[in-house]
């Protein structure tokens, strides 16, 4: 029943924002994570036509951390040609799935993720990108829910400001502005993790707090643990 509550009011949250376009898109991007147990999500806007060069734009986001920033672009530059004829990219096993380029610095990401062409028309707008640490955690039907949400991140994509697109930095600020601090904290502490191996000691050192703090942190944002293998060796001491 909770469940059920927790997602009725986001739909009424998602109608109230419906003024804000920013605001309607990650009130969107909530329901969706809700509703397909979504780790992160995010939407990215997309340069001019076919021809048109040029990366994508974060617009809005929730829930995200690097590696997303990293494979969203990654995603684009190879698949776009895909993406502008409307064809979702749903990538059920990032592991097997070698096709997908691999995030920079090789943080680990998402198990799994969905990357779903938002059109005005004919012409495309932005990707709606929604992931998870577990395999496959959508189905045929899923995809295809996030598909008619993509009608409503549309209008919040033509909605904004033609000023407020194409400034990477200017998002981050809007993002700052809007986003809880819990949540900007559990995005730091996954940063500082992917960045640094997983190794819980280091990024304890780094944030200034003990072990078993992060051990609690993980526990609260519902971070599951990651077990990174070492891939450098301690040099030789002399």
């Amino acid at each position: 029943m909770k469940r059920r509550v927790d997602l009725i009011d986001l739909f009424a949250d998602l109608v109230v924002g419906g003024d804000d376009p920013r605001r309607l898109a990650e009130r969107t991007l909530e329901v969706v994570m809700s509703l397909c147990n979504g780790r992160s999500g995010a939407v990215f806007t997309c340069p001019g036509g076919a021809d048109s060069p040029g990366a994508v734009t974060l617009f809005a986001s929730r829930g995200i951390d690097q590696a997303v920033l990293d494979t969203v672009p990654a995603v684009w530059a190879a698949q776009d040609e895909a993406l502008r004829k409307g064809q979702t990219l749903f990538v059920g096993d990032r592991t097997v799935e070698r096709k997908i380029p691999v995030p920079e610095g090789g943080l680990p990401g998402p198990a799994s993720f969905a990357v779903v062409p938002v059109f005005d028309e004919e012409t495309l707008l932005a990707l709606l990108y929604v992931d998870s640490l577990e395999p496959h955690f959508c189905d045929a039907h899923d995809l295809e829910r996030l598909g008619k949400f993509s009608r409503i991140i549309a209008k919040a994509v033509t909605e904004s400001t033609p000023g407020e697109r194409g400034h990477t930095s200017e998002a981050w600020e809007s993002y700052l502005e809007r986003t809880p601090v819990e949540d900007m904290e559990r995005e730091k502490l996954l940063l500082l993790l992917n960045r640094n191996e997983w190794n819980i000691a280091r990024v304890a050192r780094l944030m200034g707090v003990t072990r078993r703090t992060i051990y609690l942190r993980l526990q609260r944002y519902g971070i599951p643990r990651e077990r990174v293998p070492k891939t450098r060796l301690r040099p030789v001491s002399a």
